[in-house]
């Protein structure tokens, strides 16, 4: 049986040029993943699953400042081990993406500095389900009943297919450089559903009608997707609702802190 390949993780962390993100302003700090989240940086849970799903994997970091956490505690062991290093983010996330990729070692799996729910089992079983499909690229996504079960005000955005409601969860994978084609279709800055003439042009007008239409599952979806960019996507449901819950703004930081309490994650900040 062939080994299987470690990723590199890629975190992406970095905020619109110019500006401070609003909640890491209300908490006096330059970037939103260094936001206090009881006691510790938001940043430190991810790298705490990403470090117990694959202890050897490089890290890289896209953020603004690439020495913004030359200082941060929790950053400190995985720069001394030269595991991780930082790079500065671009003015757009898909840039930032391939700029953050230029020389790494595929396959690379891609998360956010904010997704302090993300488990290393769920990592682990992102990873080898990309794998285990043969995909060029995958997405991992949650279902709306169990992101609700979760808590009940912890996602307010789903995407509607013919198999149910679905929300993203930040985490994505890519077999190779190749694949960053796919990515493509997140130049004219994304937000497909408020903007149905991006949508069109990502995805062909004949996906826009059967979307609003619901006439296809997920699955299908992505199935007549990669018809149209000739690669392999593959979209993971997962079934605990709380991947799709990442720290945006105040209340999603207040659920978070609920829900790791209820794990009983220390408090560090007293």
């Amino acid at each position: 049986m062939a080994d299987v390949p470690t990723p590199t993780v890629l975190i992406l962390a970095g905020q619109r040029l110019g500006q401070v993100d609003p909640l890491a302003e209300a908490h006096g700090v330059q970037h939103k993943c260094l936001v206090p989240l009881l006691g510790r940086p938001l940043i430190g849970y991810v790298l705490d699953a990403v470090d117990a799903a694959f202890p050897d994997a490089p890290i890289v970091v896209s953020i603004n400042d690439p020495h913004a956490l030359d200082d941060e505690p929790e950053a400190r062991r995985f720069f001394e081990a030269g595991r991780m290093r930082t790079v500065t983010s671009a003015r757009n996330l898909l840039e930032s993406v391939f700029a953050a990729a230029d020389g790494v070692r595929f396959p690379l799996l891609i998360t956010t500095g904010d997704n302090v729910l993300m488990t290393a089992e769920a990592l682990r079983g992102f990873h080898a389900f990309a794998l285990a499909e043969g995909a060029d690229a995958a997405a991992l996504f949650a279902r709306k009943e169990d992101i609700l079960a979760a808590h009940p005000e912890g996602q307010p955005r789903f995407w509607q297919f013919r198999d149910g409601e679905f929300s993203g969860c930040n985490t994505f994978w890519m077999k190779d450089s190749d694949a960053f084609s796919v990515g493509e279709i997140f130049r004219g800055g994304g937000q497909f559903l408020k903007f149905p003439k991006r949508f069109i042009a990502a995805f062909g007008l004949a996906n826009l009608i059967g979307f609003r239409l619901h006439l296809f599952t997920v699955r299908r979806m992505l199935a007549r997707i990669s018809t149209r960019f000739g690669k392999t996507l593959r979209v993971q449901i997962a079934d605990n609702g709380r991947l799709a819950i990442d720290v945006d703004n105040s209340f999603s930081h207040a659920v978070a802190e609920r829900l790791l309490r209820a794990d009983g994650a220390a408090d560090r900040s007293a």
